[in-house]
């Protein structure tokens, strides 16, 4: 019971980032705003929660890609 307590509060509260000021001002200043990094580490969750307003596109749908 312990452990599942745990891993509900985790996924209840984001950590904090570091670059979270940067995503806030280039947000403000352009019109796209691009993160990348490794597979699973937070990169979608990360922008969709400091940069609300932004209509978000996944690069790994080939057909997104063909768009861009």
């Amino acid at each position: 019971m312990q452990i599942y307590f745990l891993i509900v509060n985790l996924q209840e509260k984001m950590i904090d980032r570091d670059i979270t000021e940067k995503l806030l001002s280039s947000g403000r200043k352009f019109p796209i705003v691009t993160l990348t990094g490794p597979r699973q580490s937070g990169k979608s969750t990360l922008l969709k929660s400091v940069l609300t307003d932004y209509n978000y596109v996944s690069m790994e749908d080939p057909d997104n890609r063909l768009v861009s």
